[in-house]
């Protein structure tokens, strides 16, 4: 790619990420003074410039009501989850009734950079389960899994990664990648 070309990639794709620079630049002063937002626009501009971000290759495109229907599902198996971690925790003062953690390995059926973050990030909001390890390379998360004590619970574990990942790429991937999580 030509450095004008480049140029011109990297001043058009910047504007969002400018405007949102801007924003937390207020959040962060607690003001929206002339002076501020000035200042504010000129830092955003600098920063933007001095520390140039990689492109992310993405092809896929937004869906808002299978966005929606993402943050619903996991809202939802993040109270149940907590509920799980929290019997769990009144369970584990008796020896015998301690969780018996687990490490699991995920391979993800898509090679996009964006659905491995954002599976992993939904993966780790989730309570129980914490991403240990990442293999972008061959797109697998490696979990720690608090209820991963037997193979069926891993397994388990290994399927609601699985499953998230095709609530992500039903939300932002390709046609190409919806065809291979269905």
């Amino acid at each position: 790619m030509s450095a004008s070309k480049r140029q011109a990639v990297r001043w058009t794709a910047g504007p969002p990420l400018v405007v949102g620079l801007v924003v937390l630049w207020l959040l962060l002063w607690r003001s929206v003074s002339p002076l501020t937002v000035v200042t504010g626009v000129v830092t955003a501009l600098v920063v933007v410039r001095v520390f140039e971000l990689p492109p992310v290759p993405h092809v896929g495109r937004f869906r808002p009501l299978a966005a929606v229907a993402l943050v619903l599902w996991f809202l939802g198996q993040v109270v149940v989850a907590s509920i799980q971690v929290a019997g769990q925790a009144f369970a584990a003062v008796a020896p015998d009734r301690r969780p018996r953690p687990g490490v699991v390995a995920a391979q993800l059926r898509t090679r996009d950079d964006l659905v491995l973050t954002l599976t992993g990030i939904v993966t780790s909001l989730i309570p129980g389960t914490v991403i240990v390890e990442v293999d972008r390379a061959e797109s697998v998360l490696y979990l720690h899994v608090l209820r991963g004590g037997t193979p069926e619970r891993l397994a388990a574990a290994r399927a609601a990664v699985l499953d998230a990942e095709r609530r992500v790429v039903l939300a932002i991937g390709s046609p190409g990648e919806q065809a291979v999580v269905r």
